[in-house]
């Protein structure tokens, strides 16, 4: 029996503006176990591109004096308005609306990223809810906490301190995780689960339904093996880590050569994850893999370029 008392938390364990982008970059899912879930994802992907549509829209309509907040002057040169767009799109990820979007949106994910984790912990609906509970709050404190160091005008003490306090919070929804589920053996394969998290919600969201069509889907010993294997290479010593370990949150520092970096990293660890996995995969399952991988990393270009959107908007650069 879980201990079904959810304590208060506090801010976030995880630092990740990537969480943001990779739900406004991400297709649907075509799980099958997900039907109703996905349709409220489609909607809110809907109102998100009907969001950024009025956005683009937005300076245009806008008076010069309005855009620099002083008096008429000159139309502003083109840069000046791509960067006014971007700063808009900041500010637009804090309003109550787009917020309601985005956590409706992650608590969806939540449901269908941990549906199996559930089961296999044997959670009564009661302690599956208040389990979702547990994770769309700290899902959520992640985005709270993301979206204030999107603000490039942090000192370097301001930005510490935050970072700080998310890894001082880390050691609280660990130790409220691992109450909750009240045994070590299952407090170990949530650990477990969530080393691979990453890679489980890719393959859910695409790599499944190729896999699927291909007529040579993965055993589930297969899945397991594909996750463990792109998670080491992901965090391998030789990688670079993602834009949060180049930049340190800090969006001024999310340069040019610094995604280009990232990009070439990505395809070096996917081309080894195509050569380990040779070892357990079939003629036609790797050829699916390939495709697999060509997919995420298209899928990484996108996410990181809203991320630059998000992130390099006030700055400018």
């Amino acid at each position: 029996m879980k201990n079904l008392l959810i304590p208060v938390l506090g801010a976030v364990s995880i630092i990740s503006i990537g969480a943001v982008a990779w739900l406004l970059a991400t297709p649907a899912s075509v799980d099958p176990r997900s039907v109703k879930l996905e349709s409220e994802l489609q909607e809110a992907r809907q109102t998100i591109a009907k969001l950024r549509a009025e956005l683009a829209r937005k300076p245009a309509a806008q008076p010069a004096s309005t855009q620099l907040g002083s008096a008429a002057t000159d139309s502003p040169a083109p840069a000046t308005a791509a960067t006014d767009s971007q700063g808009n799109l900041q500010e637009m990820l804090r309003t109550p609306a787009m917020r309601a979007v985005i956590d409706e949106q992650q608590a969806a994910q939540i449901e269908v990223g941990y549906a199996q984790l559930f089961e296999h912990l044997g959670l009564n609906p009661e302690e599956r809810q208040n389990f979702k509970q547990l994770l769309t709050a700290r899902q959520k404190a992640l985005t709270d906490l993301s979206l204030q160091l999107m603000n490039p005008n942090l000192t370097p003490e301001q930005r510490q301190e935050l970072i700080a306090e998310a890894k001082n919070q880390q050691s609280v929804y660990n130790a409220s995780i691992q109450k909750f589920l009240n045994e070590p053996r299952d407090y170990q394969t949530f650990q477990q689960w969530e080393a691979v998290q990453p890679e489980r919600t890719q393959y859910d969201t695409i790599g499944r339904s190729l896999f699927g069509a291909s007529g040579e889907p993965l055993s589930p010993e297969q899945e397991q093996r594909l996750f463990t294997l792109m998670a080491q290479v992901r965090t391998s010593p030789s990688s670079v880590g993602g834009l949060n370990d180049q930049t340190g949150t800090d969006p001024n520092l999310l340069t040019d050569e610094v995604i280009a970096q990232q990009l070439r990293q990505i395809q070096d660890n996917h081309r080894i994850v195509a050569e380990r996995a040779q070892e357990f995969l079939t003629a036609g399952q790797r050829q699916t893999l390939n495709s697999y991988l060509q997919q995420l990393e298209a899928m990484s270009r996108s996410s990181i370029n809203v991320s630059k959107m998000i992130l390099r908007g006030a700055s400018g650069n």
